[in-house]
């Protein structure tokens, strides 16, 4: 079948008026989907930056390409219509709000004098690669392609990119992308990918948001890898598909939170580690505000190796409280903040990775949280202040004695000031049965007497002593042999002096000869009876000696029978 021709000027609505010799060759080109390429050659002449110093045959008006677009001229017979014009100075708006577009739009290298306005609208792919843009509106729009904003610039201010309730079947792209104002994405739902690889999102406005992207759904991963930001980044509610990766980026607040994630969901990996290229110094991921993201489900590693977080006065640096993570969380490789890292309530099925964590003098709080897969760390990377208190975790990556590991539980914070001084008896029953897990019950007592030592030192000093007397006879019952040690000096020292002393036969009847052991014996251990008291009685000093050492007897007893009963209530 012969290939019908389109008419070389095919039905132009009036209401556009002549068409220029540029827009002439546009209609033209449309219906076959064939190219119209105004640049130069010259890349400086070419920059859309430098548009104001086109001709005026590189002006192409909004109005025809958007009359194009919503049908005014047919595809031709066996093509597919598409509209592709590079390097041209839009005029005007370009305006097909609420309108149905079944061809391609590809609009690369040009600079656009008025906003794009595609609310509403049911449209094909859009590539905006290259361009320079006021702003661009596509509230409730749906793209059943992708959006390509690659290396786009975008100067409309606060509503400089403005898609809330977009839906793109596709990936979202705006690689190297620079937007001064917010992007707001506000309830987007994107089925592919979304990418901001090395973008610029630069909002100033007072309480501006450099990404605004609440609620959020991400059918594949959001790359982020280098963005720079000013002006909180907002994705709270936000679904993502794969993989949240701000590999090496800079947030910065500007005196808000740098990135607000609340009930965010990740179905894999989360990484906020160095970006590396070979060659070059490692760039780390920077947080100016704080890093918030309490509620947040991750399906793998949180990861903030390396990352640099410095919030404002009085904020959390990083707040991740009741944060569920199916991976590990890694704080580890010089990760470094001076502002609290709140991990309330957390649970991570992993392990915590501290090795190499650079932060002495951050608040680490892990009340109320769990490690399934225990801690991998080094004594020197834990942070000075710590909040610890219902804090439970699987096994250690390395052995380390108690006494060693005991000092951290001292850097448990005081709720009333924060600081360090605080006393809570669960950190100390964590780590015994960590011990006792591996099977070393005599490190499990020593934390348990520790925990008794620590709780004394709360208590008024005079509150202090029995607990004192206690320790010494038997640390709190879990060194019950020291009461042993003790009984048996007491036990020869007492027989070495009574034997030094005559005592006064109070019973003639009986004719059994003293025995200073016995005698001893008969005052120091309660309950035996080895009869010597009826018989031989002492007066004076010795008689004082007598009755301490009864005292010092019952005592022990009372000692030892409570340490029994600690053992045997552990067991």
């Amino acid at each position: 079948m012969a290939r019908t021709s389109v008419p070389s000027n095919p039905a132009v609505p009036s209401r556009l008026g002549t068409l220029s010799a540029t827009e002439r060759r546009v209609w033209r080109a449309f219906p076959h989907g064939e190219s119209v390429d105004l640049r130069t050659g010259d890349p400086a002449v070419d920059d859309p930056a430098a548009a104001d110093c086109w001709p005026a045959d590189r002006a192409v008006r909004g109005e025809v390409i958007a009359a194009l677009l919503l049908g005014a001229c047919p595809a031709a017979v066996g093509a597919v219509a598409a509209l592709r014009l590079i390097g041209a100075r839009i005029t005007g708006e370009l305006r097909i709000d609420h309108g149905q577009v079944s061809s391609l739009l590809l609009l690369q290298g040009c600079r656009f004098d008025g906003p794009i306005d595609l609310d509403g609208a049911v449209t094909e792919s859009i590539d905006l690669r290259g361009c320079h843009l006021t702003t661009l509106s596509a509230y409730g729009a749906h793209v059943r392609g992708t959006l390509d904003l690659r290396d786009t610039v975008v100067t409309g201010g606060d509503r400089a990119v403005h898609a809330d309730g977009i839906r793109i079947d596709g990936s979202l792209l705006a690689h190297q992308a620079v937007v001064t104002g917010a992007v707001n994405l506000i309830n987007a739902q994107i089925g592919g990918r979304v990418t901001f690889i090395d973008a610029q999102l630069i909002n100033t406005a007072p309480d501006g948001k450099s990404l605004n992207a609440g609620g959020m759904r991400v059918g594949r991963s959001l790359m982020a890898q280098g963005l720079r930001t000013a002006g909180e980044l907002r994705i709270p509610g936000a679904h993502i598909g794969s993989s949240l990766l701000l590999t090496g980026a800079t947030l910065d607040g500007l005196g808000r939170s740098a990135l607000h994630g609340e009930a965010l969901t990740v179905a894999s990996e989360v990484s906020f580690r160095p970006r590396r290229a070979e060659g070059e110094e490692p760039r780390y991921f920077t947080a100016v505000g704080s890093v918030r993201v309490p509620g947040a489900r991750f399906g793998s590693d949180l990861q903030l190796s390396g990352a640099r977080l410095t919030p404002a006065a009085g904020e959390p640096a990083l707040q991740a409280d009741r944060v569920v993570v199916q991976g590990s969380l890694h704080l580890d490789a010089g990760f470094r903040t001076e502002g609290e890292i709140e991990l309330t309530g957390a649970r991570v099925a992993g392990h915590l990775e501290l090795t190499g964590m650079d932060s002495p003098n951050a608040l680490l709080t892990l009340y109320a949280a769990s490690v399934e897969g225990g801690i991998r760390d080094e004594l020197d990377a834990w942070p000075c202040r710590l909040n610890l208190d219902g804090f439970t975790y699987g096994p250690f990556g390395e052995y380390v004695e108690a006494t060693r590991r005991l000092p951290l539980l001292r850097r448990q914070i005081q709720r009333s000031d924060g600081m360090v001084g605080g006393f809570r008896a669960q950190p100390y029953e964590q780590l015994a049965a960590y011990y006792r897990s591996l099977g070393n019950d005599g490190e499990a007592r020593t934390v348990l007497l520790a925990k008794q030592r620590a709780l004394r030192a709360k208590l008024p000093w005079w509150r202090r002593i029995p607990g004192h007397l206690l320790d010494l006879a038997v640390g709190y019952g879990y060194r019950p042999l020291r009461a042993i040690g003790w009984a048996i000096g007491l036990l020869a020292a007492s027989s070495a002096y009574f034997s030094r002393v005559t005592p006064v036969r109070v019973n003639t009847e009986d004719s059994s000869v003293f025995n200073p052991v016995l005698y001893a014996a008969d005052h120091l251990v309660p309950v035996i009876r080895f009869g010597q008291p009826d018989v031989w009685q002492y007066h004076g000093a010795p008689a004082v000696v007598t009755a301490v050492l009864t005292v010092l007897g019952w005592t022990l007893g009372i000692a030892i029978a409570a340490a029994a009963t600690r053992t045997f209530t552990r067991n």
